[in-house]
């Protein structure tokens, strides 16, 4: 392969501030963000139902999710901003504490109001910027590079969280980590959504993420691919946009209800399901996820099914398995957590955990986490975690403490 040898050049250092997040996904909803909105999967890959506030099926006496989550869905309901799922589910008021399983949203309500939670916050933003690389020195991240239309650029912090779902700057920083890609074991695969609008008839039953004339529905799939490869992504970006409409066709055949229906929307992003997982202090296991095992680091709690590893949806036979801390917390480099479907678990937990709803448990465990970090002046993995789950709990997290 040609190499070309760049520059060096000095980089303005346009933040030096305690909390740097990558990725503004459901796991994030923060500073840097490759999009001009919030929401990541659920906005930019339309994957419009939300999943995971309790078990689908019993025990399903607990709400494993609240916190942010529960509030971000209650900020949809004051909007009219929620829709019917496809899910079959028990029929939970939608009250603090007795949220139903899994909700449709209306994704362009979903941007604002995430938005407007970050602003009211005082988040600051940073959007059409792509995180490049990782400033690592003496074994510790001491900040990110970005690109942006501004140039390349340097944002220093004393935590740095990383939110990209992929583990870009975890492993740029030089974490260990490992992947599941091609056919070499039971994954999940990619797939595009698309929004169709009705005509004069529509189903009766609701099609994937319902919201009266305009439906969010499973489009075509992608072949197993690397999402971290360029050539790769671009290549299933191509094949699956140019199959919407053979899909759609499809679709028309077999439900005679959608002649009228056409595609309004696609999504600017194909809808990613895994590429790394970073190496942990600790690694979630398929014994603690079905057998539901408690850990004195809980962080956030997941309640959902594993869809596909066994060859079925195997519901959890308890309440939720805990998610740890120390599966936030990289190996081999420090000042750095990371969050969301990228952090240190084997597949088949993976597979319950990656739904949005336990995702934004996490999220905002890691939050909370590196800002109690940087203000303490100590390294995420010397965190005292009872201090950590005090702090979620006072901002209403559930830890069955």
């Amino acid at each position: 392969m040609q190499t070309y040898t760049e520059q060096t050049r000095d980089l303005p250092v346009v933040r030096d501030v305690d909390v740097v997040v990558v990725g503004g996904g459901p796991a994030g909803l923060a500073l840097v963000e490759q999009f001009g909105y919030l929401g990541g999967t659920a906005t930019a890959s339309l994957m419009a139902c939300i999943n995971g506030f309790r078990n689908q099926v019993e025990p399903d006496f607990t709400q494993t999710v609240r916190g942010i989550a529960e509030e971000i869905v209650l900020e949809l309901k004051a909007m009219d901003g929620l829709g019917k799922s496809p899910y079959a589910q028990k029929s939970y008021p939608t009250t603090p504490g007795q949220m139903e399983y899994s909700y449709a949203i209306d994704t362009e309500k979903f941007k604002y109001v995430a938005l407007k939670l970050c602003v009211d916050a005082g988040v600051d933003l940073l959007f059409h910027t792509w995180f490049a690389d990782a400033v690592v020195a003496d074994g510790v991240l001491r900040g990110i590079i970005v690109e942006n239309k501004s140039g390349r650029q340097a944002l220093m912090a004393k935590v740095v969280v990383d939110a990209s779902g992929d583990g870009d700057v975890a492993a740029r920083a030089g974490a260990p980590f490992w992947q599941t890609v091609k056919d070499e074991a039971p994954r999940l695969n990619d797939a595009l959504m698309y929004r169709i609008a009705f005509g004069a008839q529509r189903p009766a039953a609701p099609m994937a993420c319902d919201f009266g004339n305009n439906v969010v529905v499973w489009g075509p799939g992608a072949a197993p691919i690397d999402g971290t490869d360029a050539e790769q992504l671009s290549r299933a970006e191509v094949d699956t946009r140019l199959r919407v409409y053979e899909d759609f066709a499809k679709k028309q055949s077999q439900h005679p209800e959608l002649v009228d229906a056409r595609v309004v929307e696609t999504p600017p992003l194909l809808g990613i399901r895994q590429t790394r997982f970073i190496e942990g202090e600790y690694k979630l296991t398929a014994e603690d996820a079905i057998e539901g095992h408690r850990f004195e680091d809980v962080v956030a709690i997941s309640s959902c099914a594993i869809i596909h590893y066994y060859g079925y949806r195997r519901y959890l036979e308890h309440e939720g398995y805990d998610i740890p801390y120390r599966s936030l917390v990289p190996k081999r480099i420090d000042g750095l957590l990371v969050t969301g479907r990228c952090i240190s678990s084997e597949q088949q937990p993976y597979e319950s955990h990656r739904a949005m709803i336990p995702m934004m448990a996490i999220g905002q465990a890691s939050g909370v986490a590196a800002a109690l970090s940087a203000l303490q002046g100590v390294k995420p993995r010397d965190l005292d975690v009872p201090a950590l789950q005090k702090a979620l709990i006072g901002q209403g997290a559930e830890l069955r403490k």
